[in-house]
């Protein structure tokens, strides 16, 4: 079967591949297809991952001279926008130096070169900062001082500002330097009242952070054990939102590839999870999906983990997990009868036993998006008489999708019932 676009980059991007390794299914690629291709790459954040494996593997040339003009251009505006926003990042770092500001940096250039080698191959949108709550104040007048502005979140653990003008950008836009970049700043990182899930430890805070130095530059991140938690976390939280950047994928699987064997790491993780059991399958599901998609080892303490975790989420891993992560952007492209939200298979292993019903039917039929456009409004209430912004609210293609993705989750439940019940007579089958 012909695969689309996104997997053939995906399977080109494995771990597992020599560096010399040819791409046999790009040579099927016609125009259209790679039209496709330099989307999803946008929208997937691999666009300057795929363009280094290229180079790195020589095969630059087996791919048509067009497309690989259209990624070096790209590349071109990347590397300024990441070189301007560094200038901001070091002028907000250096005022919550100077007023006392207690913060660890997280996410973005946090993570190079433990996730990802280079700070020009991300496309970065935006500086989180983790937060003392005593500080927070300090900090929000930092940020608005410097020449941002607040912009409403449906978080309840997070305040979102904003520099430029304009609304977010896809296609080669969102890499320019002009193009508005944001600042958020976070009490912590798991919202578990935002998607009606289980409570979690507080696993971060400032006084866990240590010094890191990237180009000279030194603040405050995560360690290692921690900062790999909280990609974990990220990366969930997004699922649950019907789409995640492929990018975020590929980047714990670049971490997993370097420090699977590190022991030492790993015994720091187990402490940090403890006996969370649901942080324990947390680690799994996004850790298998991983090495499902771009073959990266996993860690003996994770199959350990793996082999503990409850008999639907393993269905779910096996059956629904890959499509998930392949989902397109549901605001922007038409799918019929998408699979985004198969993902509730999942969430419901997760929820209070006596109100599951309730919250999925929630979640089939309710648009996360109403919240924030009430908090917008809230905060602006000008924007009720703006017709261009309420039609950049893209009502009728969200509205299309949930009714579409909706029905996908109804005409799969005979089959999600049928092979958990499959399980179940394995686990029960006499020898």
């Amino acid at each position: 079967m012909r695969r689309i676009p996104g997997e053939e980059i995906v399977d080109f991007l494995s771990f597992s591949h020599p560096p010399n390794h040819v791409p046999a299914g790009f040579k099927n690629f016609r125009e259209r297809d790679w039209k496709r291709a330099l989307q999803w790459l946008d929208d997937s954040g691999l666009a300057f991952y795929f363009r280094r494996r290229l180079k790195d593997s020589g095969c630059a040339n087996t791919i048509p001279t067009w497309v690989m003009s259209h990624l070096e251009q790209r590349f071109g505006a990347n590397r300024q926008r990441v070189d301007e926003m560094e200038q901001w990042f070091e002028l907000l770092n250096r005022k919550f130096n100077e007023a006392g500001v207690r913060f660890v940096v997280v996410k973005g250039l946090s993570i190079v070169p433990q996730f990802c080698s280079d700070a020009y191959l991300r496309h970065q949108s935006d500086f989180d900062y983790l937060v003392d709550e005593q500080s927070l104040p300090i900090a929000q007048r930092i940020v608005l001082e410097t020449g941002y502005n607040w912009k409403p979140s449906s978080s309840n653990q997070d305040i979102v500002f904003i520099r430029g003008s304009g609304d977010p950008s896809r296609g080669p836009e969102q890499y320019m330097a002009e193009t508005p970049h944001a600042v958020e700043l976070h009490l912590d990182f798991w919202d578990s009242q935002q998607f009606n899930l289980p409570e979690m430890p507080r696993l971060f805070d400032v006084d866990r952070a240590i010094t890191h130095r990237l180009k000279g530059v030194a603040f405050p991140v995560l360690r290692d054990e921690d900062a790999f938690l909280l990609q974990v976390l990220h990366a969930f939280q997004h699922i649950f939102t019907y789409w995640i950047r492929m990018s975020s994928l590929f980047e714990i699987g670049y971490f997993l590839n370097q420090r699977a064997s590190d022991t030492s790491l790993w015994n720091l993780v187990e402490q940090r999870v403890g006996d969370n059991l649901v942080l324990r399958e947390f680690v799994v599901v996004i850790t298998e999906l991983v090495a499902n998609l771009f073959s990266a080892p996993v860690p003996p303490l994770v199959r350990v983990w793996a082999r503990e975790i409850r008999p639907a989420t393993r269905v779910w891993i096996e059956n629904y997990a890959r499509h998930c992560a392949f989902c397109v952007v549901y605001s922007h492209e038409f799918c019929l009868l998408p699979k985004s939200k198969l993902v509730l298979f999942l969430y419901r292993q997760y929820e209070d036993a006596c109100v599951q019903r309730h919250l999925v039917r929630n979640r089939l039929v309710r648009f996360t998006r109403l919240s924030r456009i009430a908090a917008s409004i809230k905060g602006e209430p000008s924007l009720v008489l703006r017709a261009g912004w309420w039609k950049r609210q893209l009502f009728v293609g969200r509205s299309v999708f949930h009714v579409l993705a909706g029905l996908r989750y109804v005409f799969e439940i005979p089959r999600w019932w049928w092979l958990n019940q499959k399980v179940v007579q394995s686990t029960t089958r006499p020898f």
